[in-house]
């Protein structure tokens, strides 16, 4: 599997878990409310508006059904004052950690899991196509000889012949097919090193390197 493919698997997973985690949140932050709600109204059918002390505070937790919500309840009560009406809201007083105590975290786990397996198999997977050799294709630039390179030979190949003298610095080669590669030295050592023996093996050309600076492509019925 191509790493680009593993990376947006895995962020999908994981969007998921945190969406369906949220989800959870507002689920049960919205049962709570309806609870302590429920539980005002059955308290103001019993008790005076006008009147609310500590006994009334018992008789509004007693209505309460979720365990989590009835310790942390309360009730909030605005004067309207100079004779206006008093009103009284329903708190569930519930932080962001309890709430997350009381909601279902089981679909936001699951994919949470799922996501970190995926992550841990991709791993190995990317890791082992890195290391697989790049597909083969066919060229025939090398004086109409069918040559098999790779695509990244092929680029090579294509610079060398479009060179004068087919001759290439080290950097311009480096910089043409690594650009976002401070020092690409090193990868272009590796691919020179595999693409000598093919060209070896056919016998009519080969690559020269003039005091480790540049590169060049020679054909042998060339040489005098």
């Amino acid at each position: 599997m191509k790493p680009q493919s593993a990376i947006i698997v895995f962020i999908i997973l994981l969007a998921s878990s945190v969406l369906a985690g949220i989800d959870s949140l507002i689920r049960a932050g919205t049962q709570a409310q309806h609870d302590v709600d429920q539980a005002l109204t059955l308290t103001l059918a019993q008790c005076p508006l006008d009147h609310i002390d500590t006994d009334t505070i018992q008789v509004y937790r007693s209505h309460i059904t979720m365990d989590a919500v009835r310790d942390t309840a309360y009730l909030s009560i605005a004067d309207g004052g100079h004779g206006g009406e008093v009103r009284v809201a329903a708190c569930t007083g519930l932080t962001i950690g309890r709430l997350w105590a009381i909601s279902d975290q089981r679909a936001s786990g699951i994919l949470a899991a799922l996501a970190a397996l995926w992550l841990l198999l991709s791993v190995g997977s990317i890791r082992s196509w890195h290391h697989q050799p790049q597909p083969l294709i066919e060229t025939s630039t090398v004086k109409e000889h069918v040559v098999h390179f790779t695509p990244m030979q092929q680029m090579l190949m294509d610079m060398f012949m479009e060179a004068p003298d087919h001759r290439l610095s080290q950097r311009d080669i480096c910089d043409r097919l690594w650009p976002k590669k401070p020092d690409a030295s090193a990868t272009l050592y590796t691919l020179i090193r595999r693409l000598k023996p093919i060209l070896e093996q056919e016998k009519n050309a080969r690559i020269e390197c003039h005091r480790g600076v540049s590169y060049q492509l020679v054909f042998l019925h060339e040489e005098v």
